[in-house]
């Protein structure tokens, strides 16, 4: 064994504290990355299981989904890494910079220093990474047995609502290729932090060595003034600031820490606060039965124009939906209404001088051929009835719902697309077939009171059309015993539409499903808890992380300053200005902390916000409670640590102090 081998062994037995420290800082590094690739590769075979591998045609999407959060997460767990395992071996060779002095006055290079302490770091990781493979693996473990938990109730709530059938599944499942990319890549992160302080401790000469001049000091001469420091906190904070300023690097490391920290804390506020907008977008206010028919459609091109054509496989006429809502209405005497659509056979061809001017303004109403979507919307006859009352409008008549409601970049806004004066609307199909529906009534958003209706089409252009056939069908109610109602609905939809196959929306051209409307809701709310239950985890964890490293930085640099302090004593400093020194060089590292911990916690989700908001009305807010929660937190954990050390210095002994005894 070489002797730099072995001297960084007989420190790392000397000094018990550290080693335990450099071991546990490794081996959770190492457990966040083992945890993060056992997800990677369960969520890999789920989907390789449900799809196929290379995950069918969406397999870039899938990609995306699984790897982006996995960067980002690497990304943080490296640098959080980086900063705590970094300062260990910085406190490391700060407190044995007089050894290093030593050792080169007897012979030894600056090669040889850096390689002890880059021996010490492979030694650690020798023990280290194995414990954080054991522990990322039981992590990851009882993370996926969470997860599959939720997984498995999504998988019971879409069966309900997904035309097709489909399962699946979510095990853990691991693979040498985790542990190897593990083990790699803890290792990259231990060596990376111990690079620095060995080439910084390398570089020193023998005498500055023996004087105690940490790798932290800046050597060259600088001119400080306390400036607002001074003002606020007296002398004290002047001397704080001038600290801070003479031995930046030293604070460096607890000022990423804190920075990150932050960043962390407004970053899990945002996401969270998008989700709680996103949820309350989806859940309907209502939660009535839905019994719902659907038509498979084919997609073809017609030969003659060339348009896109798209065909009803299996229409629902409007004799046979008035017959079912009438003998679903028989179960305990309910009401039961019926809403459907086709939104396939035709485009409108809209005389722009009838749009109001909200309608002219309003994004992707046109289609290449400038035509707007259509939507034929078909109802009962008893809720017809209702609407053409709403109207002032006679039986029989066209009913123009004169409400749009889009997107505007994060915001819902809701609109009326046309005038009074529309008498008529020209249709026209993929044959350029066309026809002219007259207009008897309008109907407005709050004409449309049922709240069947908030899963119409979202086409511009929607018309209540009697005795209209329908691709889509759903029939909503409140029964006390929904269990009992289901199979009621079931048995008189078997009369007329029997599934007969597992996945009849094929090979029978149509499918029944019978669920609540809020299903679809709560599947998406238990995805939106699974993912924050996983984010608050690692998040939570890389905080613990920071702040080790908070902790170890603020109390090495504390103690490693013994003779600092003593000298300040002698020219008569009390222990309770120290103390206020020291306070305040704390919270100057926390307001230096918080300009780029903030700045970044808000950018990052409102660049993440940018693209949700063009396809969901779900804008970026600051979340200030979880900024001044941080930093209260954060300020309380930096105070507790400072007085924790300064009480260990108040009773320490002047003359021992500044002869810098080598313990």
């Amino acid at each position: 064994m070489k002797i730099t081998s072995q001297l960084a062994l007989s420190q790392l037995k000397l000094n018990k504290k550290r080693t335990m420290a450099g071991i546990s800082a490794i081996s959770l590094a190492t457990a966040l990355v083992t945890a993060v690739m056992c997800f990677v590769t369960s969520g890999n075979r789920m989907l390789t299981v449900f799809l196929e591998p290379g995950y069918g045609d969406y397999s870039s999407v899938y990609f995306l989904l699984i790897f982006v959060p996995v960067l980002i997460l690497g990304i943080l767990i490296a640098l959080m890494s980086v900063t705590v395992i970094s300062n260990i071996f910085v406190a490391s060779a700060n407190k044995r910079i007089q050894e290093f002095g030593i050792l080169k006055c007897v012979g030894g290079t600056g090669k040889q220093i850096r390689a002890c302490v880059i021996c010490e770091s492979l030694w650690l990781c020798v023990v280290g990474i194995p414990l954080g493979l054991m522990a990322g693996t039981l992590l990851g473990y009882i993370g996926i047995k969470i997860t599959g938990y939720f997984v498995s109730n999504i998988d019971q709530l879409s069966k309900s609502i997904i035309m097709r059938p489909f399962s699946f599944s979510l095990s853990f499942h691991i693979s040498v290729w985790t542990y190897l990319f593990a083990s790699f890549f803890s290792f990259l992160i231990v060596l990376r932090s111990a690079y620095k302080p060995a080439k910084t401790v390398g570089r020193l000469t023998a005498i500055q060595c023996v004087k105690g001049i940490t790798t932290d000091i800046n050597l060259k001469e600088l001119a400080v003034k306390g400036g607002l420091a001074g003002k606020i906190f007296g002398c004290e904070g002047e001397i704080a600031w001038k600290n801070i300023k003479r031995n930046q690097s030293g604070y460096k490391a607890t000022v990423r820490a804190l920075s990150l920290a932050i960043l962390l804390f407004l970053m899990t506020g945002g996401l969270a606060e998008q989700a709680k907008e996103f949820q309350e977008w989806m859940t309907p206010d209502s939660k009535e039965m839905d019994v719902d028919y659907c038509s498979i459609r084919n997609i073809e091109v017609n030969k003659r124009t060339g348009r896109t054509e798209e065909k009803i496989v299996s229409p629902i006429s409007s004799i046979t939906y008035n017959e079912i809502t009438k003998r679903l209405a028989e179960y305990g005497n309910i009401e039961v209404y019926g809403v459907g659509n086709d939104a396939c056979t035709y485009q409108a061809i809209l005389d722009k001088n009838f749009l109001s001017k909200d309608m002219s303004e309003a994004p992707d109403i046109f289609d290449e051929n400038a035509e707007a979507g259509v939507s034929l919307i078909s109802v009962d006859e008893k809720l017809y009835q209702k609407l053409c009352d709403r109207a002032g409008a006679p039986y029989g008549s066209n009913l123009l719902i004169n409400s749009y409601q889009y997107n505007d970049n994060g915001r819902t806004k809701s609109i009326k697309p046309f005038g009074e004066t529309v008498t008529e609307i020209t249709l026209i199909n993929a044959a350029e077939e066309k026809k002219r529906i007259e207009i008897g009534g309008f109907l407005y958003q709050e004409d449309l009171k049922e709240p069947g209706f908030r899963d119409m089409s979202p086409d511009p252009v929607r018309i209540v059309v009697p005795d209209v056939t329908a691709r889509y069908f759903d029939w909503f109610c409140t029964p006390d015993d929904e269990q009992a109602f289901a199979e009621y609905a079931r048995k008189i939809m078997d009369e007329y539409y029997p599934v007969l196959t597992e996945d009849s929306y094929v090979d029978q051209g149509y499918t029944v499903r019978i669920s609540r409307m809020d299903t679809m809701a709560k599947m998406l709310n238990i995805a939106i808890i699974l993912a924050e239950i996983i984010l608050y985890g690692f998040v939570i964890l890389l905080i613990f992380m920071g702040f080790a490293s908070v902790i170890n930085t603020l109390a090495a640099n504390i103690r490693i300053r013994g003779r600092e302090f003593a000298i300040l004593k002698s020219v008569g400093m009390t222990n309770a200005s120290i103390q206020k020194m020291l306070y305040c060089e704390s919270l100057i590292c926390i307001i230096k902390a918080l300009i780029p911990g903030t700045v970044l916690g808000i950018a990052i989700p409102f660049a993440m916000n940018l693209s949700i908001r063009k396809a969901f009305p779900v804008l970026y807010h600051i979340p200030w409670g979880m900024l001044i929660a941080g930093v209260v937190v954060l300020t309380v954990v930096v105070m507790i640590i400072t007085w924790a050390e300064t009480t260990k210095q108040k009773d320490k002994s002047i003359i021992d102090e500044i002869r810098m005894d080598v313990v």
